[in-house]
């Protein structure tokens, strides 16, 4: 059996993809002994969890393999910058329809905080690529980080392992991004400060 030599790089932007990174921020939230997870049935965590894993991945998942199939997209992996107009767009709509939905079910403010961040961080990636092919797997992992960081505030809960363990794995997906010849070093730097940036400054505006 050959691996090739890129299979770690390939292996990591997968399992951090950014379709994944809103589900493992809701898994993460519910696990916090915090008012967030006493004031949500464990079944009614269950369902959010449910909705915000199809609303953030499998519904754009399937709008882009739709997308290729009509042919507005040439790859399903968006490797270049002209392909991720439209499934980030699908993508943004999902993450508006998802924070309605909450809204709607009047959850606790962190939920819809982190929707609307998730959303803000999209949406300065859906503007950017317009210009510039800046990286969004970094920019959804800096926005999970920033979240993390927002949330250890917002909860008053210490989780520092956690934190350093987000901005170790976002090093590690920024080096496979480069060793994949997906990104350079600059569109890696500055999607992970926006992503963070973003999320920090809209749970500050958003709590004050």
């Amino acid at each position: 059996m050959i691996i090739k030599k890129d299979f770690w790089a390939r292996l990591v932007s997968a399992v951090f993809h950014p379709l994944f990174m809103p589900g493992i921020a809701m898994i993460i939230l519910f696990s916090i002994p915090s008012y967030v997870a006493f004031s949500v049935s464990a079944q009614a965590q269950r369902l959010i969890i449910i909705i915000v894993f199809i609303n953030t991945c499998i519904a754009p998942l399937l709008a882009i393999l739709f997308l290729k199939r009509i042919g507005l997209i040439s790859s399903v992996l968006l490797d270049k910058r002209a392909d991720r107009i439209y499934p980030v767009l699908i993508t943004i709509l999902f993450y508006l329809f998802t924070y309605y939905l909450f809204r709607q079910a009047k959850l606790p403010s962190a939920l819809n905080y982190f929707i609307v961040g998730a959303t803000m961080v999209t949406l300065a990636g859906f503007v950017t690529t317009f210009y510039w092919k800046i990286s969004i797997h970094m920019m959804s992992i800096g926005g999970f980080t920033g979240f993390l960081i927002a949330l250890s505030v917002l909860l008053r809960y210490d989780m520092p392992l956690l934190i350093v363990i987000s901005i170790l794995v976002s090093g590690l997906l920024g080096t496979a991004r480069i060793k994949l010849n997906a990104h350079n070093p600059p569109q890696v730097y500055a999607g992970f400060i926006t992503g963070v940036a973003v999320m920090l400054l809209l749970f500050y505006y958003l709590h004050h």
